[in-house]
């Protein structure tokens, strides 16, 4: 039972992530409603998460490499819970500002980092891939949960109330994962069976490899960046807001069993075989949704290709970099993946004000997909690093 407790911690903070993400968007029109704010101005909070987070997220994967990830973790619990209580009492859109700036640091990004670094260090191999996709889902598992009840509690009790039980939640799964992690969270670099070789931070930044990387993660999360427009990308197509609602549900759904399968696939194939085959799923739903007869295909690839963000990129960098200082290489390599989303989420709208259509926008993330696959070849052609303990590394 205490293999799983590294596991399950994980999961936790991969729920909490939810909070940060799904139900903050059942926060804009009541809050927009009431103190009489522009959506667009408001929704500005959001942009300022994603920017302080993606600011923030090479630090904490440094320190994460040095103290830990349970401090962090622990951190993230207090942090973020006043961050919530900030917006249950602004008033005005610098407060709701401030508040988002305040969350992003230890935020979606810290908590994503922070469940990705305790399975790469807990387990190896084919295990690692296979717990990494149960683990990722917990967003998509927090996400339904959220959604199912939080728009009512929102409606009885008001906005204010809503987001002070979103900062208890996050409090007490984060309580939880610190608590599940005990003072065992630190051992993992240096078990047995997850040797200590690979490559130090210094030596990656120097490294043509890292930057290829983070390439490949900047295209995978910028292609996410329509997730913010799909609701707009259905309804366009004529479905009622009933059939959007039912269809996005279906998504949030493929997405979650997407991530399990992911985890699955790359420890029965190799993680840079396996991204290869989800990577050109992920190109080909873009084409898929331009078509409304071939949403019900398009939406469930879209929602695999998405999950390679947090459990494909993982794998391969402790692929190429190894396990001696992988908290804080993958820290650099996921500030890249924020970047991209806060990039990538406007030029959507934009595409869409420029053009009238989504099109433009979707036929060059397919060519930027195919095109990353190519890169993430690139990581592997010379003095890969290699370690011969890990099955994942076999079935390149």
């Amino acid at each position: 039972m205490r293999r799983f407790r590294p596991a399950f911690a994980a999961f936790l903070l991969m729920m909490a992530m939810a909070l940060t993400t799904t139900a903050l968007s059942f926060f804009v029109a009541p809050v927009c409603d009431e103190l009489g704010l522009g959506r667009g101005s408001f929704t500005v909070n959001y942009s300022l998460m994603i920017a302080s987070g993606a600011a923030a997220i090479p630090l904490l994967g440094e320190v994460a490499q040095k103290k830990g990830v349970r401090l962090i973790s622990g951190v993230s619990a207090a942090w973020v819970s006043l961050g919530f209580l900030a917006f249950s009492l602004a008033g005005s859109l610098w407060a709701f500002y401030a508040a988002g700036a305040w969350i992003g640091v230890f935020g979606t990004a810290c908590v994503s980092l922070c469940a990705s670094i305790i399975v790469q260090q807990s387990y190896s191999g084919s295990r690692a891939s296979g717990v990494l996709g149960i683990v990722m889902a917990g967003s998509g598992v927090g996400g339904m949960v959220v959604s199912l009840i939080l728009p009512g509690l929102i409606q009885e009790l008001g906005w204010r109330w809503g987001y002070r039980i979103l900062a208890v939640c996050w409090l007490i799964l984060g309580i939880c994962a610190v608590v599940l992690l005990g003072n065992g969270s630190k051992r993992a670099v240096t078990r047995s069976d997850a040797p200590v070789d690979g490559m130090t931070r210094s030596q990656a930044l120097r490294s043509p490899k890292l930057y290829l990387l983070l390439s490949v993660s900047f295209i995978l999360s910028a292609a996410c960046g329509i997730q913010q427009q799909l609701p707009s990308v259905l309804s366009g197509y004529g479905f009622a807001p009933e059939q959007v609602g039912v269809l996005m549900s279906f998504f949030t759904a493929a997405l979650a069993l997407g991530k399990i399968g992911q985890g699955l696939f790359y420890g029965k194939v190799g993680a840079v075989r396996g991204g290869a085959a989800v990577i050109g799923m992920f190109a080909a739903s873009f084409a898929l949704l331009l078509f409304r007869g071939l949403t019900w295909l398009g939406l469930p690839a879209l929602a695999i290709g998405m999950g390679t963000v947090t459990t494909l990129m993982p794998l391969l960098t402790r692929l190429v970099f190894g396990n001696r200082e992988y908290p804080a290489i993958w820290g650099i390599v996921y500030s890249a993946a924020n970047v991209g989303t806060l990039i990538a989420a406007p030029l959507f709208g934009l595409s869409y004000d420029l053009s009238g259509s989504y099109s433009a926008a979707m036929a060059a993330s397919a060519a930027l997909l195919a095109g990353s696959v190519v890169l993430m070849h690139l990581c592997f052609r010379e003095n890969r690093h290699i370690s011969p303990n890990n099955p994942l590394d076999r079935n390149l």
